[in-house]
């Protein structure tokens, strides 16, 4: 693997909100995968009740159509004939298809996460206001007149934008030694 450069990082910092939503949403339809596979395959059974009147009700209006085919078109034999099959719902949602897309997901969700988690790992050891310019440049996405505006209101005093990108260049090099620890 070779080492990171400050692009690399940059990226990662620009993109880092986004990805932390990613994982949310791909967290939440894991779960929404793993509900349905539960359920899939499983057997609802209707009261006696239930099957009949609704079955009379799905029946034809008219009894006695003329027909040249042998279906029974008489709603009560029609009923006792199709009873057993009406009696089961069995939900036929495909299991090999959610184990994939949960499968998928579970993938997804790896790379994701550990991005996210160097981001954390990364931003963790820098001094507040490091950590202020950072997040408020890279993962606000805002320009430096307003970052400079921002740390103002923050920490009451007064930086100009060359300070600030100070701060940057010097948590910038702080993260990638972060980084890169290990990869000499």
């Amino acid at each position: 693997m070779s080492k990171y450069i400050k692009e690399d990082v940059e990226t990662m910092l620009i993109h880092h909100k986004e990805n932390e939503s990613k994982l949310t949403e791909i967290e939440i339809k894991e779960e929404e995968y793993k509900e349905r596979l539960e359920y899939s395959g499983t057997v609802y059974e209707d009261d006696e009740r239930e099957v009949i009147e609704n079955m009379q009700i799905a029946g034809q209006v008219f009894d006695s159509i003329h027909s040249n085919t042998n279906k029974i078109s008489d709603k009560v034999s029609s009923t006792v004939l199709n009873y057993e099959k009406e009696l089961n719902h069995i939900n036929k949602e495909d299991r090999e298809y959610l184990k994939r897309q949960i499968a998928k997901l579970n993938i997804d969700k790896g790379k994701l996460n550990k991005i996210v988690v160097r981001v954390k790992n990364m931003i963790e050891p820098l001094t507040q206001e490091e950590k202020f310019v950072i997040e408020t440049y890279y993962m606000r996405k805002s320009k430096w007149d307003y970052v400079e505006k921002a740390y103002f209101k923050e920490f009451e005093k007064y930086k100009c934008v060359k300070q600030l990108q100070t701060y940057r260049d010097n948590a910038m090099e702080k993260m990638l030694n972060i980084i890169n620890a290990g990869l000499d």
